[in-house]
């Protein structure tokens, strides 16, 4: 799994700072979550997108979407958020 998250030649998605797993379809742009490691089959833990959406509304901003990381305090930028936070 360490491999897969930082290789360039496999279609594995992982970002750091929602903690989501995911298969990246072909042609790019979007990826299938995956709830379980497709090498050794243990569960993978569950994504924090509800939880960075919360805390970025938590500082004003509507729509999480259309936030551009400059004007994200740093630790929402990694995950260093959840990872302070326990998660």
């Amino acid at each position: 799994m360490a491999y897969a998250i930082t290789a360039d030649d496999l279609a594995f998605h992982y970002s750091a700072r929602l903690r989501e797993y995911g298969i990246d379809y072909k042609g790019g742009g979007s990826f299938q979550e995956i709830e379980y490691c497709p090498w050794c089959g243990k569960k993978l833990p569950p994504p924090l997108t509800e939880e960075w959406y919360d805390r970025v509304r938590e500082l004003g901003f509507e729509n999480p979407w259309l936030v551009e990381d400059d004007d994200l305090p740093e630790e929402l930028r990694t995950d260093r958020w959840w990872k302070q936070a326990g998660l």
